[in-house]
């Protein structure tokens, strides 16, 4: 297809993008995170993007599209302004499907015979909580959500991640904080990994809160994370399921996805070091691959790598359990709501697909990323016996669900 060419549609009249369009998309999302809806400079921002995508309207249906997923108010200007750009088009269907799903979220339109285009926010919506997730190098996740507080009128910043493998818990609480300030804030932050952070609901924020105080292995109380506890146990709906089950649809039988991926580019960009197995608990099974490797023991290679993944999916079996094996279910459904929000569908069903077979009661051992994990938390802590391993063997052998064994 031509980057030139117009927009075709997809399933249920869903625009389908060239690659030059995907990018665009992402840029408009970037530029959209940091306006302040009450700034001069975001109605000319508006008008400069009506003007930009009025005659590309397979871009327009999907930017509102996306937009009407996460409601908010930076987001619903932005689908006002759009939204008769798509009365008169093929996808007038998409633009009233997105006004729905504002409106279910409170997000409404006053239309007067003066000014029928006008967008009038419902009142007091400025004042809702906003939140935010990042994934980052060296924190597995960072919340953060700028919350208004009823009795003093004022708004707080709360912030909290994860250091040093779970022993460190750092939560901090800005109090009298602005909208400029957060999203000062929210840029400083999306500078610090490979993705820039998506907005969830406050209550998804409240949930990964309180599930990262249950991760942490430190323990204690202190002042500032029994004030972040405060704000967000008004949000915290510990019956409702993560966002994410909002956003993708069921899979029935996840290990049939396998096969369709791509192991290494689903963990591209992730901080795996928060799965990474202990050295002492691997120390058995790694016993047992270096006997498999012994020069007494005279077997053909497909033998030999028969027996290896038995010894790694026996790892997984007896070390992805428990607490483990929920770490490696939220870790991957959070990849996968980030993923789908940022428009990376194909990662973000296979980031979907791992998460669900780890949900469920299948053998963790046969899933192709806890068995990868295995393998890579090995050679972490043995990496001379991998080399020589390497050096040593004929050419890699490569399982259908896409491990590699030396």
């Amino acid at each position: 297809m031509s980057k030139k060419q117009a927009a075709t549609k997809k399933g249920k009249d869903q625009p389908l993008l060239t690659l030059e369009e995907t990018g665009e998309l992402e840029m408009i999302f970037d530029r959209l995170a940091v306006q302040d809806p009450e700034g001069e400079s975001f109605e000319g921002y508006l008008k400069s993007l009506c003007k930009s995508v009025g005659d590309r309207l397979g871009l327009a249906a999907a930017l509102v599209d996306r937009l009407s997923r996460n409601p908010n108010p930076i987001g619903f200007r932005t689908f006002e302004a759009l939204e008769k750009i798509l009365e008169a088009s093929p996808y007038r269907k998409n633009a009233k499907q997105a006004g729905y799903r504002f409106s279910q979220k409170g997000f409404t339109s006053e239309k007067g015979a003066s000014s029928p285009e006008k967008v009038v926010l419902i009142r007091g919506e400025h004042r809702k909580a906003i939140a935010h997730l990042f994934q980052v190098q060296g924190a597995m996740w960072i919340v953060s959500a700028l919350v208004p507080e009823a009795s003093s009128g004022n708004t707080a910043l709360v912030t909290a991640f994860f250091e040093d493998d779970f022993s460190g818990f750092n939560v901090r609480v800005a109090e009298s904080a602005t909208q400029k300030l957060y999203k000062d804030y929210l840029q400083q932050v999306s500078g610090l990994g490979p993705r820039r952070g998506v907005e969830v609901p406050i209550r998804h924020a409240a949930r990964l809160f309180f599930e990262m105080v249950d991760f942490w292995t430190g323990k204690g109380s202190y002042g500032q994370l029994e004030r972040g506890r405060a704000i967000f146990a008004r949000y915290h709906e510990p019956d409702v399921r993560p966002y994410v089950y909002e956003l993708m649809e069921e899979i029935e039988h996840p290990e049939q996805l396998f096969t369709q991926i791509d192991i290494s580019r689903l963990l591209e960009d992730m901080d795996l070091s928060w799965l990474r197995f202990g050295k002492d608990e691997l120390a058995p099974f790694h016993e047992k691959l270096k006997g498999l490797g012994s020069p007494f023991l005279v077997v053909p290679r497909e033998v030999q790598a028969e027996r290896r993944l038995e010894v790694i999916e026996n790892a997984g079996e007896v070390l992805c359990a428990g607490a483990k094996r929920r770490l490696f279910t939220r870790f991957f459904e959070e990849q996968a709501m980030a993923l789908k929000l940022m428009g990376e569908e194909v990662r973000a069903r296979w980031a979907w697909g791992i998460a669900t077979d780890l949900g469920g009661e299948s053998s963790s051992g046969k899933n192709p990323v806890v068995s990868r994990l295995i393998m890579d938390s090995m050679n972490f802590y043995w990496q001379e016996d991998f080399q020589e391993t390497q050096k040593a063997a004929e050419p890699e052998h490569r399982t259908e669900s896409g491990i590699i064994l030396p």
